[in-house]
């Protein structure tokens, strides 16, 4: 007889199971069958614990926004480069949590729609973008622009190239070079419209 996952462990392994599989196999694997077996516990486990596939799944995207928001907060600003830091911050989270990253902004799974509280969460992430734009508006770069507007700039600008690089779709000899280049002309570029 199989011995099942002790109850304080089944959350915490759903979450490990779910991460790995969508790791692995994307959101054909990701099946209730699927999870359930990887963590070794009953597939009704993921309703009593996560109320279904989508609960879960919804867990993943809110951690994955919590783990994004803490990497973006823990970097040092840089008068001389103040959106460098936190964009770099950005994409290090992304190659480290890929399968968090997939879900938050990559993949498409029919049926899903984050939670209210997820969103709430997402949004938390991207304030410390904003945050991040009205600190380099106070050395004089991207004045031009409304903080928000600056944020979303930034933020779609990196995920292209950290997208495509997850993807394996980049092509630079030298990927961290070729990213902190991107960055400082993308800092420059829009700060040149102030004028």
């Amino acid at each position: 007889m199989t011995q099942r996952t002790p109850t304080q462990l089944v959350e915490p392994e759903l979450m490990a199971a779910a991460l790995e599989i969508l790791g692995e196999e994307g959101p054909e694997g990701f099946t209730v069958r699927a999870i359930a077996r990887r963590a070794n516990v009953a597939p009704m486990a993921i309703y009593n614990h996560f109320d279904g596939k989508f609960g879960l799944l919804d867990a993943v995207w809110t951690e994955g926004f919590v783990l994004l928001r803490r990497a973006l907060e823990a970097t040092a600003f840089n008068a001389n480069e103040p959106l460098v830091n936190v964009a770099h911050a950005y994409r290090d989270f992304a190659l480290t949590h890929r399968s968090h990253y997939n879900v938050m902004f990559v993949q498409r799974f029919v049926g899903f729609t984050p939670s209210a509280h997820a969103a709430q969460v997402a949004h938390q992430s991207f304030q410390v973008m904003v945050d991040r734009v009205r600190s380099a508006q106070g050395v004089g770069v991207l004045t031009g622009f409304d903080p928000v507007d600056a944020a979303q700039m930034l933020w779609s600008a990196v995920h292209g190239f950290v997208s495509l690089e997850m993807l394996n779709i980049n092509f630079a000899p030298d990927r961290d070079q070729a990213y902190t280049h991107y960055v400082r002309g993308m800092e420059r570029g829009l700060s040149s419209l102030d004028e």
